[in-house]
């Protein structure tokens, strides 16, 4: 049976820098992995290299709507990850702040791996949260 992970976090910053960060490849060095290759734009492939933990992933960027939305489809990884969708939706708060919610749907329950997965978006949107605010790179998998 397949399920999804869900996860939520406000940054303080705009929905313009927030979607930045998901969408470039210097983005994506800064809060996910220094591996990361490939412009996370529509229609790209995006990979997404470790040397501390299994991997690697390739994500085929399905769909980006400015500002708002990214789609990921997973074409390489672990478990049973291939086929599975990362969508980023992005909502501008009235006070200046950007609400992202992460949906990672797809994932087959029986898989061992899905309870890590889960674990491991977590960390990612709090990486993504201090880069964002602090324009610091700290990449949660190197």
């Amino acid at each position: 049976m397949a399920i999804n992970s869900r996860h939520r976090i406000t940054i303080d910053a705009s929905q313009s820098e927030v979607f930045k960060a998901i969408t470039t490849a210097e983005g994506l060095k800064g809060w996910y992995t220094p591996g990361a290759k490939g412009e996370p734009v529509h229609g790209n492939k995006v990979r997404l290299h470790f040397t501390t933990k299994e991997g690697p992933f390739e994500w085929n960027v399905v769909e980006t709507k400015p500002g708002s939305t990214v789609r990921w489809e997973c074409i390489a990884g672990p478990g049973s990850a291939i086929g599975t969708t990362a969508t980023f939706h992005l909502v501008a708060k009235s006070d200046g702040r950007t609400t992202v919610d992460l949906d990672h749907a797809g994932l087959e329950e029986s898989d061992d791996k899905v309870r890590i997965c889960n674990t491991m978006w977590g960390a990612l949107m709090h990486h993504l949260k201090k880069y964002v605010e602090s324009k610091e790179t700290d990449p949660a998998f190197h």
